[in-house]
């Protein structure tokens, strides 16, 4: 256990709650000229609502309690969870203020609160998500005339995009009428806007199989084959901040023989993103032609289905890989720049020639690793990393290791309107939905038991070294839905079910493999369930306290 650092705190804890969220879950502030009156409002809440200012709190307290592995952090950081609880009660109760950025941002926070948390389950994460999904809803199309509302629009809705994802369901119909008309205000070309769209589309794919709506083998297959098209155009023409290199590698520390280096945490987000999409296409495409070929007589027949299946299983493989050697920059294993020794004459870094991740160039790397990491004695052992945070070590995030600090999110829209309150810029799902993406590679039915290991062990150290508990959940799902396939306890289906069925809690039964995974203790989890309804009235209540809380 670490050091607690309240011996070493000089400035209050809330303070030290707000800055800590300042610098690990937002990558700005958005606000209003200083001359206008808009700007000293909520000068005691240091400019924001206080409806943000205490979600803010809330979970930047959370995020040093995880790290420290202190409980009176921890009890803390549920007394302000609670305290904007209430206060959310009462913004969504309220016909004005249920409309107002605030609210939307605050309730996002509770949802991100959720997965630095609660080390036990998804359902609160899952159950804030929709409850901001509903609030997009009754914003209607008003919120689009702020850059502020727009990007909270998409934050919202890609959050509900993984939900559904999750839940096999497909994205509300809603959704769609309010896309229609957020797309005069984006640029398409960029690759965030690109996966936004393709992102909705692989929901409703998955749902229509899962919900046995699709029509048959041949179409399925084509309609996966029609949206890895899409996938694969994401990054073709764009500059040299969407591409990355490869280094070969093969030392501790590093899945296979190389990693990856990117030039921002958005560059790497955004392509583990599109490839976990791929990951589904492909994993569709392969099923539907083993259950083709099973069938008498089969119902697909031809070397092109033959094909197609050693193509979609080889394009499995590789980008399981490809999603692996994207860990070691994300923690911090690997340096932020390219390690060279010796370049050919035009002293350029290969960069990628295609998205399949191939590169060309001809450069004598030097392989490095950060020489704070030390590897694993046995390839059993845990993974030991410097202690983090403490007065001796500095504190790590996900999105530090980078050349960069972010790709501007001026791309993202065609204006950016006007500015009305003070708002935190929040990081898209504070680097939580690149743990969705290391989750899919594990889980994928055509994972090796090592890679398996390697995410595991990846997920151990995303918990203990960065404070995000939602590592430990997916670590046990993943640890369940592994002793459910070698347990025969699974069974086929032409779209797979990645998350285990009807599995939460998540806590692995004793005597699970968990050799790479060697969790922390619990901390006392957030309040997970609660319902919002908003049926005829455009006041909403959320239900949110848990009688299991002790404050």
């Amino acid at each position: 256990m670490r050091e607690s650092p309240i011996i070493h705190l000089i400035a209050p804890l809330v303070d030290q709650g707000l800055n800590y969220f300042l610098t690990h879950y937002s990558s700005g502030i958005d606000q209003p000229p200083f001359t206008s009156q808009a700007y000293h409002h909520h000068l005691a809440t240091n400019g924001f609502h206080p409806l943000v200012a205490t979600t803010m709190t809330a979970l930047g307290i959370a995020g040093v309690g995880n790290l420290y592995m202190d409980s009176n952090l921890k009890r803390e950081a549920t007394r302000w969870y609670l305290k904007a609880i209430r206060m959310a009660n009462a913004a969504i109760s309220s016909p004005e203020q249920v409309k107002e950025d605030s609210t939307l941002v605050a309730v996002n926070l509770l949802s991100m609160f959720e997965a630095t948390f609660n080390d036990k389950s998804l359902v609160g994460w899952s159950n804030h998500v929709d409850g901001a999904s509903l609030l997009v809803k009754m914003r209607g199309m008003n919120q689009f005339s702020t850059a502020a509302g727009r990007r909270m629009y998409l934050h919202t809705i890609g959050l509900l995009t993984m939900n559904c994802m999750g839940q096999g369901i497909p994205m509300p119909e809603y959704v769609r009428q309010l896309n229609s008309e957020l797309t005069q205000y984006l640029n398409i070309d960029d690759p965030r806007n690109a996966f936004f769209f393709l992102h909705i589309k692989t929901a409703d794919l998955r749902a229509q199989i899962l919900n046995h709506t699709a029509i048959d083998l041949e179409s399925i297959i084509e309609s996966a084959l029609e949206l890895d098209r899409i996938a694969l155009s994401i990054f073709e023409g764009k500059d040299d901040d969407w591409h990355y290199d490869i280094v070969p590698c093969d030392t501790a520390g590093v899945f296979g023989d190389s990693y990856h280096v990117y030039p921002t945490h958005a560059t790497a987000q955004t392509w583990n993103w599109v490839r976990y999409n791929r990951i589904y296409f492909h994993d569709i495409i392969r099923n539907s032609i083993l259950a083709g070929f099973a069938t008498s007589p089969p119902i697909l027949v031809g070397s092109k289905y033959v094909e197609l299946l050693g193509h979609s299983t080889q394009t499995l493989l590789q980008i399981q890989s490809d999603i692996l050697a994207s860990m070691p920059q994300f923690l911090h294993d690997t340096p932020k720049e390219v390690p060279m020794k010796v370049a050919t004459s035009d002293s350029r870094r290969p960069r990628i020639a295609s998205n399949m991740g191939t590169s060309q160039g001809n450069v004598d790397y030097e392989c490095v690793v950060n020489p704070l990491f030390t590897p694993p004695t046995t390839p059993g052992s845990r993974a030991h990393s410097p202690i983090v945070g403490t007065p001796s070590g500095p504190r790590k995030a996900f999105f530090q290791n980078f050349r960069n600090d972010s790709m501007p999110l001026s791309n993202v829209f065609k204006d950016n309107g006007s500015v009305h309150d003070r708002l935190p810029i929040v990081r898209i799902s504070g680097g939580y939905s690149t743990l969705w993406a290391l989750y899919v590679a594990g889980s994928m039915p055509t994972a090796s038991p090592s890679s398996q290991d390697y995410v595991l062990q990846c997920f151990g150290r995303i918990e203990r070294e960065f404070g995000i508990n939602q590592a430990k959940v997916l670590a046990n799902a993943l640890t369940m839905k592994r002793g459910m396939i070698n347990g025969g306890e699974t069974t086929f289906g032409i779209c797979p079910q990645y998350l285990p069925p009807d599995g939460e809690p998540y806590i692995p039964p004793q005597g699970s493999d968990r050799k790479t995974y060697d969790p922390v203790p619990s901390p006392p989890h957030a309040a997970s369930a609660y319902e919002i309804s908003m049926e005829g009235d455009p006041n909403a209540l959320y239900n949110f306290l848990d009688p299991q809380f002790d404050v």
